[in-house]
C-alpha cells in the first residue's frame, strides 16, 4: 500500500489540469492509506473556494473505496515525537507515522520534507 499527502488528494478533487488529472487518475487506479490530517487539510484548502466544496470534498474523500483514513491515538506519539527529532513539522509527523502505520512502501507527495522519513518519495506527474 502507498500513502497519500494531503495536497495529492486536494490535486485530484479541485485541480482541473494535467497535474490533477494524473492525481485522479492515480487516485481511481491504486489502494492508498492517508491520515486524518489530510481530512483537516484538504477542508482548509477547498473552504477558501466555498464550504460547500470542502464538504462535498469530504463526502467524496470518505466515500472512496481505494481510500483508507488511519487514525491516530496516543500510542502513536513517540512515533510523533522521533518524526519531529528528524525535522518535520508536527503536522507532517503524523502524516510520516500514519504511512508507518499503514505499511505503506511509496509516500506521494510535493512535499520535499518527507524525503527526511525514509521512504520513496513521488508524484504522480
Amino acid at each position: 500500500m502507498n500513502y497519500l499527502d494531503a495536497n495529492i488528494i486536494i490535486y485530484a478533487l479541485s485541480d482541473t489540469t494535467l497535474k490533477g488529472e494524473s492525481c485522479r487518475k492515480l487516485v481511481q487506479t491504486q489502494r492508498f492509506a492517508t491520515s486524518i490530517m489530510s481530512l483537516d487539510e484538504v477542508c482548509h484548502i477547498l473552504r477558501k473556494k466555498s464550504p460547500q466544496t470542502a464538504l462535498n470534498a469530504v463526502t467524496v474523500f470518505l466515500k472512496s473505496p481505494n481510500l483508507i483514513l488511519v487514525p491516530f491515538d496516543a500510542s502513536d506519539i513517540g512515533d510523533f515525537i522521533e518524526y519531529q527529532k528528524k525535522g518535520l513539522k508536527p503536522r507532517d509527523a503524523i502524516h510520516a507515522l500514519s504511512a508507518k502505520k499503514a505499511g505503506c512502501r511509496m509516500f506521494y507527495s510535493e512535499d520535499v520534507d518527507f524525503d527526511k522519513i525514509g521512504m520513496q518519495r513521488r508524484t504522480p506527474w
